[in-house]
Order: structure tokens, then C-alpha cells, then sequence
């Protein structure tokens, strides 16, 4: 039968490429509402970019090192950056909006989360332990210290209740937030678990082998759901479709995977880094998904997965093997498409964005604001300021819409 080329599913399709940082970029977050991207970076800054503003960034550079994670707000109002210096950094995401610092850990800050309600946030550590912290007053109230090396990365459950860790002890560890108690523990034999992500339904959890693995398990039967060998090189972070349905994947390969997870197969395998890939994260909406690492490059895509049809899969695949274009899109933005090679079993499509467009038009004429964070007492007293005037503008807006609402009834 003749494959209907307006017929079949979009593939990904890179929309922008920014070059900013002097160094690898460790972690990468949409900001929720998808219109900005925070970068953690080993230059010891963290760049804001504004995706509907390409002339301009924030760079905040308020570290003394590496910084390892980055993490919004669910808001949107704070930005959290965990660094080698063993501090975390909590800053409004504009130019004079530093809120101001914890000293967290002992040793290196690995990663840094906000829970669904923004109130609390949980720092991981190569000092073995992760912490629960009390956002507004900078508050300790609790630690989670199982863990026999370095934690990698810690994690909230969708509904904040749950508590993922990874750490180079080779464990996986769960935890219940108001007990304190670990609740589930997975073990690796093979190598440590690099990164950690919760499935949008809360009952799964995702996880990045230093095995060139990737295995999710299901929390509350304690059990291996699906286990995936589609990297040739330790992979570094993954993140879950908004759906659930599909997973994206990052590694030392210097490759990106979209894994089905219902069909239990890889379906997309993306190039355009030229080294390690370390980071990758999906918009709230699963409209775009982001990649970054070792090359300082920050690709963004355009999903497509919302079109996505896994009955047109092999079919797709097969005309992608033959030399048939099967993008949608147009010339101007053309990459290169292409299916697995017949001696494997991968018959996921490889796109190359290195020929396209948004690749070559890279967004790295643009104005850097720096944000540095003073020491001492008077910038975190300005900006506790701040933050009540922002708060109380945003009520009184609140006030004059509901009395707008009244009248016009």
C-alpha cells in the first residue's frame, strides 16, 4: 500500500539553538509556564533564556563554582540553583530579584527540587545526605540519610508526599516525606543510578544507569516494570512525557532517545551535540522539550508527540530506511531523517538537525544581564522587600479583577 505521506505523524523538529555558557551545562528546566529556560552550568553561572525575547538573557553568576542543578519554582517566582560550593541559591527570575542563599551541605550540592506547593525544597548532596528545607524562612526540618555515598539526585513525588533518591551507593531509595522513613529501596548491581524522575501518574519512577541503562520501576509493588538498552554509553538524566507515554533520554553517547513507553520501544534518536549529553526536560504542556551538556549547546525542540501514532511506526521507519523525506517540514528548515540500519534491532528514526535552519542560525547575538548576589544582610533584606511589594501588587490586582468581574454582571 502506498504510505500517505500527509498522513503520517510529525517528527521532532529542532526550533532554536542558543550558545551562551564557557561551560559544560549540568541541568536544564522549563520554567511552567514554558516560556523561559534556567541552565546550571560549570562556568559557575546559571543563564535564564527568554524564549519569546531572543535578544536578551539573565545570567547569574553568584556562585563560586560549578553549579549541578537547577530547579523553578512551581510559581515561577523562584529559581533554585544547587553548586559545588556547597550552597544553595534562591533568586526571583529577573534582574533585581536575588532572594538569597542556604548554606546547605557540608561537601558539593548535587541537585535541587521544589515540591507541588513551592513551600518546600530538598537538596541532595555528596555529603551523603538529602535535606528538606522550609522555602520563605530558609528553615531545616528534616534529612534523609540512608544513603552510604554520594546522592546524586533527589526528587518530590507529583503530589509532594514522596521523596526519590539516587546515589552512588548503586541505590535507589523512596521516601515518605512526613515520616521520614524509607519506605522502598532498589538496589543496582551493575552500576550507580546518575539521575531520577517521577512518571506524571506518581506510581513509577525513571531512572538513569551508569550502565548505559534505563529502567522504570513501579513504586508501590516494588518491582522492575520495563528495562531499555538503547544508549552505547552512560545515561545521564531522563524525563517523562507530561502523557506518561513516552519518555526522553540523555548520555554520554552524545545522543538524545524517545523512548514509547506503551510499546515498550525506542521510536526517535536525535543527534545535534558533539559531546556528552547531560540534560534534557519537557515543557509542562509536552509541546517542546529542551537538551543540553558538554558542548555548552542548548537545543530546542518542537515535540510533535502529540501527533504521534505508534500503528504508523514501521511504516514510517521504512520509508525513512528507503531515503524517503518524511518530515513535514519545510526547506528552509530541513535535517536529515533517517531510519536504523537493517542489522539492528533499533529501527528508531535518527533525525540530524545539523543541516536545518534553527541549527546553523544559532541565537548567540544577544544581550547578557548579569545578576550577582551580594553578601550580607542588606541585599536579602531588599529583596525580602521585594518580594512583599511583588506579593501585595499581585493581591491588589487580584482584588481589582474580582470587583471588575462584579460590576460587569
Amino acid at each position: 500500500m502506498k504510505g500517505d505521506k500527509q498522513g503520517l505523524f510529525s517528527d521532532p523538529a529542532l526550533e532554536r539553538h542558543f550558545t551562551g555558557h564557557a561551560g559544560g551545562i549540568t541541568q536544564l528546566r522549563f520554567s511552567p509556564e514554558g516560556t523561559q529556560i534556567a541552565t546550571s552550568s560549570s562556568d559557575a553561572s546559571v543563564i535564564l533564556w527568554n524564549l519569546n525575547q531572543a535578544a536578551r538573557c539573565i545570567r547569574f553568576g553568584s556562585h563560586s563554582s560549578a553549579v549541578n542543578g537547577v530547579a523553578w519554582s512551581p510559581t515561577g517566582n523562584l529559581v533554585a540553583s544547587a553548586g559545588h560550593d556547597r550552597t544553595v541559591k534562591i533568586w526571583e527570575p529577573k534582574v533585581r530579584g536575588v532572594s538569597g542563599e542556604f548554606v546547605a551541605h557540608s561537601k558539593p550540592v548535587r541537585s535541587v527540587d521544589f515540591d507541588n506547593t513551592g513551600h518546600l525544597m530538598l537538596t541532595a548532596s555528596d555529603d551523603k545526605s538529602v535535606k528538606l528545607w522550609r522555602v520563605h524562612r530558609r528553615q531545616f526540618m528534616a534529612s534523609f540519610s540512608q544513603q552510604t555515598n554520594w546522592v546524586r539526585s533527589a526528587k518530590f513525588s507529583p503530589n509532594g508526599k514522596l521523596v526519590a533518591t539516587v546515589s552512588d551507593d548503586k541505590s535507589l531509595r523512596i521516601y515518605d516525606v512526613e515520616s521520614g522513613e524509607c519506605v522502598r529501596t532498589f538496589t543496582e548491581e551493575r552500576a550507580a543510578p546518575r539521575q531520577v524522575a517521577w512518571h506524571p501518574w506518581g506510581n513509577m519512577v525513571a531512572v538513569a544507569l551508569g550502565c548505559n541503562r534505563i529502567k522504570i520501576f513501579d513504586v508501590s509493588a516494588s518491582q522492575l516494570l520495563q528495562l531499555y538498552v538503547v544508549h552505547s554509553a552512560p545515561v545521564n538524566d531522563v524525563a517523562f512525557h507530561p502523557s506518561g507515554h513516552f519518555l526522553l533520554s540523555g548520555s554520554d553517547d552524545c545522543t538524545i532517545r524517545i523512548l514509547d513507553l506503551l510499546e515498550g520501544r525506542p521510536i526517535y534518536t536525535l543527534k545535534g551535540h558533539t559531546d556528552t549529553v547531560n540534560a534534557v526536560a519537557f515543557t509542562r504542556d509536552g509541546d517542546k522539550f529542551a537538551t543540553a551538556g558538554n558542548d555548552r549547546q542548548l537545543l530546542v525542540w518542537k515535540s510533535n508527540l502529540h501527533t504521534y501514532d505508534a500503528s504508523q511506526f514501521e511504516a514510517k521507519a521504512a520509508m525513512a530506511s528507503s531515503g524517503c523525506d518524511t518530515s513535514a517540514a519545510s526547506s528552509s528548515s530541513k535535517q536529515s531523517v533517517l531510519s536504523g540500519t537493517s542489522n539492528s534491532n533499533d529501527l528508531s528514526i535518527r533525525i540530524d538537525p545539523r543541516q536545518s535552519l534553527a541549527y546553523q542560525l544559532s541565537d548567540d547575538n544577544f544581550q547578557v544581564v548579569d545578576v550577582s548576589l551580594e553578601s550580607g544582610s542588606e541585599s536579602c533584606s531588599c529583596s525580602a522587600q521585594l518580594d512583599e511589594i511583588t506579593k501585595l501588587l499581585e493581591l491588589i490586582d487580584e482584588r481589582v479583577r474580582r470587583l471588575e468581574g462584579i460590576y460587569s454582571l
